[in-house]
């Protein structure tokens, strides 16, 4: 069964550097508070797609018991360990849904890189919860939804509770943030995202956002809201809990509610 919510949340390493000074920025505060209500809700599994895990075609779903930690960030002298359990049953349900569903999604062995290390670290610090790692796939629009579908069905049907994560930010114009350069366009391209999910306009986000992508440089080209979106099921609205922004990069924390399943549909 689902819990109330889905969340995104940010991959940031400066996050982790950030907890290690024990600084107490708005995003780190917005990030304890999720992580309040999201145990209160007792999951007793998480899937959670990373945007750093982007794999060719067909969509892939790490079925492992055991899942170690990819370290793949580097010069921000500090590292967070995530290393979980999987849930093998969970997984492979959610394949044979997506093969029956004709998504492309196979079975592959990954690991949880900083697109999942850094959310649950923040989320659910015990590790003490299962993680089925899923990757973001260069799939069509309507694929990439049919697949958000296939998830949120399986999880709805599953017996036990589930959480449902999205570790990937907004703008990632990588050149600017190593160049320490502003990149206006960048900035512009995370308010109207966001300002899409909190009105619930989820067409709006490629109408308004696509002359600002050669700037930008969103992650994934956004294939994980993509996904996200599917998921939901409706054009739900989300609630901005956090955003930071530097140097042309953002991310944001926000919360979607969950409403009732739909039927998984063939992309």
């Amino acid at each position: 069964m689902l819990i109330s919510h889905a969340l995104l949340v940010p991959h940031l390493a400066t996050l982790l550097v950030d907890e290690h000074r024990h600084h107490r920025t708005e995003m780190l505060e917005a990030l304890a508070r999720a992580s309040e209500r999201l145990r209160a809700e007792a999951p007793e599994a998480v899937v959670a797609v990373s945007v750093r895990w982007a794999a060719g075609a067909p969509f892939q779903v790490d079925a492992n018991k055991r899942h170690r930690t990819i370290t793949d960030y580097t010069g921000f002298g500090v590292e967070v360990r995530y290393d979980c359990a999987g849930h093998p049953a969970l997984a492979r349900a959610l394949i044979e849904a997506g093969q029956r569903a004709g998504v492309r999604v196979a079975a592959a062995e990954h690991g949880v890189d900083s697109g999942i290390s850094v959310p649950m670290h923040f989320l659910i610090p015990s590790r003490a919860v299962p993680v089925v790692p899923l990757s973001v796939a260069p799939r069509a629009v309507e694929e990439c939804r049919a697949w958000g579908r296939v998830v949120r069905n399986v999880l709805a049907a599953w017996p036990a509770r589930a959480a449902f994560v999205v570790g990937g930010g907004l703008s990632n114009n990588e050149h600017a943030w190593n160049l320490k350069r502003e990149v206006p366009e960048a900035r512009e391209f995370d308010e109207i995202a966001l300002d899409s999910l909190r009105r619930g306009e989820w067409d709006q986000l490629g109408e308004r956002l696509g002359p600002l992508f050669d700037k930008a440089l969103p992650e994934a080209q956004l294939r994980h809201l993509d996904l996200l979106r599917g998921f939901l099921s409706s054009d739900v609205r989300g609630e901005v809990l956090g955003y930071e922004s530097s140097h042309g990069v953002g991310a944001a924390l926000v919360e979607f509610p969950v409403t009732q399943p739909v039927e998984a549909q063939k992309p």
